[in-house]
């Protein structure tokens, strides 16, 4: 009988998440490749851990900091290159920032938080 509780709460518990997941969409980042200073061949450098988190939804585009990378600069372009949104934070301060997107066209957007030399990428769709 308890086991049947426990597995009932389990099964509301992650129902219940899928649902707020599909709310959202996340954001994949990747470390952009440096290039080599005498040719154009990039060297890819292996990151392992990617200390940044995005998703997008209707209303807002949030940003996760999952450690602190000192002073981030978040820069959003829209498909003609066009700087939307443009902002340095403190990482040491601030673990997450909402930034509005309800007033921005249908459309592709980059999103890229450059710290130190490390430069994240990101691409998303505002339907």
């Amino acid at each position: 009988m308890k086991r049947s509780i426990i597995c009932m709460i389990l099964v509301i518990l992650f129902s219940t998440e899928i649902v707020l997941a599909t709310d959202t969409t996340p954001i994949i980042i990747v470390k952009e490749p440096i290039v080599h200073p005498s040719g154009p061949t990039p060297l890819v450098h292996v990151l392992n851990y990617i200390p940044v988190s995005a998703t997008i939804d209707d209303s807002e585009l949030a940003i996760y900091f999952e450690l602190s990378i000192g002073d981030a600069t978040i820069t959003v372009t829209d498909s003609t290159n066009q700087v939307v949104y443009q902002e340095t934070v403190d990482t040491n301060s601030l673990t997450d920032l909402q930034i509005p997107v309800d007033l921005w066209t249908i459309g592709n957007y980059q999103l890229a938080i450059t710290y130190g030399s490390t430069t994240l990428t990101g691409e998303f769709l505002l339907e």
